[in-house]
């Protein structure tokens, strides 16, 4: 896994996916740089973040998982084999 990041990043594309990424990131925090927010604010962001990425995730599993249900149900099993062979 780590070696597919490595050449994600050391791609032409990838480099300019991440710096345009890494200025976006940089845009943001600068935007809402405060003075009077401490730690425990961004400690319940990140929080906040955790726990809504394993909603997201939770939802979108039970989402594929039905729709794999309703692919299934449409297409039904189909053998090669013959049934009426004699031993």
């Amino acid at each position: 896994m780590f070696e597919l990041f490595e050449l994600i990043l050391t791609s032409p594309n990838g480099a300019y996916i991440f710096a345009g990424f890494q200025n976006t990131l940089y845009a943001v925090i600068i935007a809402t740089d405060c003075d009077e927010c401490g730690f425990n604010d961004l400690g319940k962001l990140l929080l906040g973040g955790v726990i809504a990425a394993i909603l997201a995730g939770v939802v979108i599993s039970i989402m594929l998982r039905r729709l794999k249900e309703k692919a299934s149900a449409s297409t039904e099993f189909v053998s090669i084999m013959s049934h009426d062979r004699k031993p």
